[in-house]
């Protein structure tokens, strides 16, 4: 059993390996972080692997089994690293023409290839061997929960092109443990060597510069011209380009401001945010023009004070700062990529190492602000996203844990008296971004007993950015004329400032608001502005998925031009789900159909037994997409909280099977209590998760990943029941024929499951996704078939 466990080890790592670097490859070449496509087209197609090992039983028979393992494997080894580079050379451009859903459509299936192969093996290795199904299951999911990290060691060694082939040598390495088991040790040592050739050259790829990498990103060929370093890190992919002297990049500039040049370097993330380095010396006489940009504004007014920056990037906010006299500054940066650009391989160039009074911390900024007793003058955001992130709130996967009003009364109890919170977000081309972080910071001063909200806030806009600064105390005339007086000379725009009220009519509906009731119903139209919180914290995404949004994104669509980047994400998710759906017709729909040709009905017994594999799959994937989601506000990296998740709900599943196989099954009450017990569970994780992750905000990461691991076990404990239990007990039912249907139309709710979380999240809240999970629990406990033996046995 050895070389079949090894081999299936194997093959479910390779699995979770290459669904995880999709994720980090679709963020650089897709708008949005889609990480519910990689786990939709990863259920889809092992989902139709084991409609393959169903409806065709003759290719499958008992003493055939060890040499499909074998091909099966061999065949997801060779189908990987074409499947990657096959979608890194299909452009999807957020566009509206008709063939734009063919090339989702193609793009899609291609992903899905190297999975459904993954399908076959492990559909047999679970449904048409002998070997127990809890201890197999076991296996199956500890190689997940193992690919899952894996996936991240291999991020931080290699881009994900080059992690490709590596995962492909993983995958040879299961096919030739598998020809061992099936007594052909000729193919398993050629297996072994290909596999061992294929590792290599993925260490040469990821040294080559040329390597194979995405030729397209954001729908337009790479420009790699002036490009100086990349950094592919699991967080990002960081690209540094030399752009020479030229008029200094700015978020809103002061149409007053002086031409000048200065040496830039620009940081590109993922293919469309950036931040740029400017050449520093070391005196501030060069960085005047930074004085001119709206963000300055809370620097001018508490000059020579305390700031913490959230999100260094380049630079630019510590840059300002030391512009306007501040004696300490705290830098705050996410990304160690950028760390590495900025601190060390650019260090001569920004020099941002020789400002006074700077202190620079790797971390999240939320958590460091939790943990520290520290307080400041200034707190400042400036654009503190990526572009998977803006816009994509629909996408339920992005850096959102900034801009929730926990995250804001964190920062109001870490100002000093008169200090100021400063955040910079679009004004235009993203107007809906303006009001939500008005909204934002109105919630926030009324939750902290503020009885006039209007006295502490204000905010300024120029060009295509807009800056709002909260305080602790109302700001004094010396400040209220300062505003006026830069604004004037500057020419900003002033949105809303106390005594004046609001000049913006989205604003001024904010500003009527008199408690949390009627701030919760701000908006306009299509646009929602109400406050966002750690329970749905989709801040980028404004738009209302209802009635109005959608008819505001067919008039976008029949007038071929787009008001909000929100309506090119809503149509970049519509056009995703529409290929996904025809997919899920295509490969599950049309092979359901020739079960329904047999002469042999399902009977009762087989139709709830199918029902109750539907449910579980419902229920485990809702409740994994929550806890994903809910948990990358806790952790501050999305594509942690994903590996995080995954790995420990998988790692926790697997235990929970191997322990099922000493539950005896004399009863169906027995049998139905996992799935509901799991529903239980999961109401517990609903009133425990944010509770908790509010008071351990202060932990540093590691100690947050335990916590999340503290959280998620406990339900995959319980999770891992239920999947084998099953199958035993329709097993005990005389259902051996049909064990290959219930784990594909398990895996098939799989897939419709991660499509409805994303929109129940967005519509309701990440709290709502967890409750449905729950009863779809329980919907399955109910609908497991009855023995209508006396006795039944396991």
């Amino acid at each position: 059993m050895i070389e079949f466990s090894a081999g299936l080890f194997l093959i479910s790592a390779a699995t979770l390996m290459y669904e995880v670097i999709l994720t980090r490859l679709l963020s650089v070449m897709c708008w949005y972080y889609l990480a519910f496509v990689s786990i939709s087209m990863g259920m889809l197609g092992m989902t139709a692997g084991a409609l393959v090992v169903q409806l065709r039983p003759h290719l499958f028979t008992a003493q055939r089994i060890p040499e499909r393992l074998r091909w099966s494997a061999l065949a997801a080894a060779i189908s990987l690293p074409i499947a990657l580079l096959t979608i890194q050379s299909i452009p999807l451009e957020n566009a509206v023409r008709p063939q734009m859903v063919y090339s989702f459509l193609l793009f899609s299936a291609v992903i899905a290839v190297p999975f459904f192969f993954s399908g076959v093996a492990i559909c047999l290795a679970l449904t048409r061997t002998n070997f127990p199904i809890g201890k197999i299951y076991f296996v199956d999911l500890i190689g997940a929960a193992a690919g899952s990290i894996g996936a991240i060691v291999l991020l931080e060694l290699m881009d994900p092109s080059s992690a490709g082939f590596a995962i492909s040598a993983v995958a040879f390495i299961s096919a030739a443990a598998w020809a061992r088991y099936a007594g052909e040790a000729p193919q398993s040592s050629r297996y072994a060597i290909i596999g061992a050739a294929i590792a290599a050259f993925a260490i040469l790829n990821a040294a080559l510069p040329a390597g194979f990498r995405p030729i397209f990103s954001k729908g337009a060929f790479e420009n790699r011209q002036n490009l100086i370093a990349e950094v592919w890190n699991p967080i990002s992919r960081i690209r540094a380009l030399d752009l020479g002297e030229r008029v200094p990049f700015s978020w809103g500039n002061s149409p007053n401001a002086p031409q000048t040049k200065v040496g830039e370097i620009g940081l590109d993330i993922d293919g469309e945010a950036a931040t740029p380095v400017y050449r520093h010396r070391g005196g501030t006489e060069e960085l005047s023009f930074l004085g001119y940009d709206v963000t300055s504004m809370a620097a001018r007014l508490r000059a020579g004070g305390t700031a913490a920056i959230i999100g260094v990037g380049g630079g630019r906010d510590v840059l300002t700062a030391y512009l306007f006299g501040f004696k300490r500054i705290v830098g705050i940066e996410l990304n160690p990529g950028i760390e590495d650009l900025v601190m060390r391989q650019f260090a001569g160039f920004g020099n941002l190492s020789g400002v006074p009074g700077l202190e620079y911390h790797l971390d999240e900024g939320r958590s460091y602000l939790s943990r520290t007793d520290e307080k400041f003058d200034v707190i400042q955001a400036s654009m503190v996203d990526t572009w998977a992130a803006t816009a994509a709130g629909a996408m339920t996967l992005s850096e959102n844990a900034l801009y929730t009003v926990e995250a804001w009364r964190i920062f109001y109890q870490h100002l000093k008296p008169g200090g100021l919170i400063t955040f910079t977000r679009f004004y235009m081309p993203e107007p809906g971004q303006t009001p939500r972080l008005f909204s934002l910071g109105w919630a926030t001063l009324l939750l902290e007993g503020v009885a006039n909200p209007g006295a502490q806030i204000a905010m300024i806009a120029s060009a295509k950015s807009s800056t709002i600064l909260v305080s602790n105390a109302p700001f004094s005339d010396s400040d209220l004329n300062r505003i006026r007086s830069d604004a004037k000379s500057l020419g900003y725009k002033i949105l809303y400032l106390p005594g004046e009220g609001a000049h913006d009519p989205d604003l001024a509906g904010i500003a009527d608001a008199h408690s949390m009731n009627e701030l919760l119903t701000a908006g306009s139209g299509d646009q929602d502005f109400s406050p966002v919180f750690d329970s749905s914290p989709f801040f980028f995404n404004t738009l209302r998925l209802g009635g109005s949004g959608l008819r505001g994104l067919a008039s976008a669509i029949a007038s071929g031009q787009w008001g909000t980047g929100n309506q090119r994400a809503l149509l970049f998710l519509l056009i995703f789900l529409i290929a996904i759906l025809i997919l899920i017709a295509l490969a599950i729909g049309i092979p359901l159909t020739r079960w329904a040709e047999l002469p042999a009905r399902p009977d009762y017994t087989l139709a709830t037994g199918l029902g109750y594999f539907v449910a579980i799959g419902l229920g485990f994937m809702l409740a994994e997409m929550a806890m994903i989601q809910q948990l990358s506000i806790f952790l501050g990296y999305p594509i942690y909280s994903l590996v995080v998740t995954l790995a420990g709900l998988i790692l926790a599943t697997g235990l929970g099977s191997l322990a099922s196989e000493q539950l005896e099954l004399r009863t169906d009450v027995i049998a139905r209590a996992p799935a509901i017990a799991s529903a239980a569970i999961l109401i517990a994780y609903c009133i425990a998760v944010i509770p908790v992750i509010h008071a351990l905000a202060y932990l540093p990461f590691w100690m947050r990943a335990i916590t999340c691991l503290g959280l998620i076990v406990p339900c995959g404990l319980i999770f891992g029941f239920c999947f084998p239990v099953g199958l035993r007990w329709m097993r005990l039912l005389g259902q051996e024929d049909s064990l290959p249907w219930m784990w594909a139309l398990n895996g098939a709710a799989s897939v419709v499951a991660s499509l409805i979380a994303v929109l129940i999240s967005i519509e309701a809240s990440i709290t709502a996704t967890v409750i449905t999970a729950a009863a779809c629990y329980l919907l399955a406990g109910m609908a497991l078939p009855r023995n209508e033996s006396e006795t039944a046995k396991s």
